[in-house]
């Protein structure tokens, strides 16, 4: 199938003007952010976990091959929620 400009301005969009994916899910009932504010907060509750963090600490002293690489990772996770939050609140405040 080609892909015309009409088929393709018809379509969904799933990444934001800032570049981040939109929900794929949507209902009649929910707004892709409501959705989007419930993935954040199933990650805070999930990776900010006292056993998920033990769990992460360990691996980093069990595996130095993989510390850089964890806390790598780990700093953009935070920087990825940090921004999130930040977008949010502009778009709640009407800035964004």
């Amino acid at each position: 199938m080609v892909m015309t400009r009409s088929t393709m301005d018809s379509r969904p969009r799933r990444v934001s003007e800032r570049g981040t994916q939109l929900a794929a899910l949507s209902y009649p009932h929910l707004g892709h952010t409501e959705i989007l504010d419930s993935v954040d907060a199933f990650y805070r509750r999930f990776y900010f976990r006292a056993g998920k963090l033990a769990e992460m600490s360990a691996e980093l002293f069990r595996r130095p091959d993989m510390a850089a690489r964890r806390l790598r990772e780990g700093s953009e996770f935070v920087r990825f929620l940090n921004r999130r939050a930040r977008h949010a609140e502009g778009v709640k405040g009407g800035t964004a």
